[in-house]
């Protein structure tokens, strides 16, 4: 695959991404923090159990966003992978071109491309990708153009591990935090974290930790409370039950990543990259996943509405787009609009 591209052989044509506005006024400089949540697909919506099982984590999300002056929309978009291979639907947003295999994505990063991290540290971001499950030399990072990526090693984790992945995502937004935004006197970040304590087998799920801070030590929990998650083996003919655990600890941890304190506003933008796989999404199941954009910018989010994301948690149910898509539709919503009216957050 790689000597195709080196020869030239293979050579289907990459359409060019989409153009970015020449500014983003509606969120002025605010921080944006794009969450790639592993396994997040519709399935959480679209299996009863399923969406009962975590209608309460979602409607304790809402209310966290609300308290710290927050609001919250939502949608479905296609993405270009299903059950794995998370880089396509990282790749897919960041680059706006949709990309289904991964011969397109070793064509594609041969090229050199305008993306999303490039577009906006061209408008005065730092940019940095937090890679919790980064273990290895990652050129990737190198194609999208970040100021910093923090790999395993950099982030320095002292606590426990958790399954395949030592790092729990919690860990990751703390160490997000206290590298990054909590310091004053800098440039607006934008930061890029795919999750990971989400992935199959999603067990043993780390408990969430009220206290931030002791996230950053080298007990960042309870003996009893880690036990206690190992005391949990995956049960590989039924995951649904660990896959909702999964579930409730991200949007748990993604709901208290809100009410930190911050030294500027802050955008963060949710997406599943695929549906987790097919022994929990069922036969037939859609590639659809779901989309939270949480922002205080009123202007941001009506432009949102009017493209069909619904206000609240709980989106209409048809997709709005393919992943690529999504991108463009976001960054021409950060442009300031004349129309005013809607309510802002936790006016309703």
């Amino acid at each position: 695959m790689v000597a195709d591209v080196l020869l030239g052989r293979n050579e289907q044509a990459i359409g060019d991404g989409p153009s970015l506005p020449s500014e983003l006024s509606a969120i002025d400089g605010a921080d944006i923090v794009l969450v790639f949540v592993e396994s997040y697909g519709a399935v959480t919506y679209d299996r009863p159990e399923f969406a009962r099982a975590l209608d309460t984590r979602r409607g304790r999300f809402e209310e966290q966003a609300h308290a710290n002056g927050l609001d919250v929309v939502s949608g479905f978009v296609e993405s270009p992978t299903f059950g794995g291979s998370s880089w396509l639907a990282h790749v897919s947003f960041l680059t706006g071109v949709e990309v289904k295999d991964e011969g397109t994505n070793v064509r594609l990063m041969a090229q050199k491309r305008r993306t999303l991290v490039t577009a906006l540290a061209g408008r005065g971001y730092r940019t940095v990708a937090v890679m919790p499950g980064l273990q290895e030399y990652w050129p990737e990072g190198a194609f999208y153009g970040f100021d910093r990526i923090y790999d395993t090693q950099q982030l320095a984790y002292k606590g426990p591990s958790f399954g395949w992945w030592p790092i729990p995502d919690q860990f990751a937004l703390a160490q997000l935090e206290h590298l990054e935004l909590e310091k004053r006197d800098r440039a607006p970040v934008f930061a890029f974290l795919p999750t990971t304590s989400t992935h199959t087998p999603f067990t043993p799920t780390p408990p969430y930790q009220a206290s931030w801070p002791r996230m950053l030590t080298a007990q960042p929990y309870d003996e009893a409370e880690y036990l206690r998650a190992w005391a949990e083996p995956p049960d590989w003919l039924n995951l649904a039950p660990s896959y909702l655990r999964s579930m409730d600890y991200a949007l748990a941890t993604l709901g208290g990543f809100l009410g930190l304190p911050r030294t500027r506003d802050v955008v963060v933008v949710l997406i599943g990259d695929h549906q987790p796989p097919a022994v929990v999404s069922g036969e037939g199941a859609s590639w659809d996943v779901p989309v939270h954009v949480v922002s205080s910018r009123r202007a941001f989010l009506d432009a949102l509405t009017v493209r069909g994301f619904s206000k609240g948690m709980h989106p209409q149910r048809a997709p709005l787009m393919r992943l690529h898509e999504l991108m463009p539709a976001l960054t021409s919503a950060m442009v300031a609009s004349p129309t005013v009216g809607t309510p802002g957050p936790g006016e309703h």
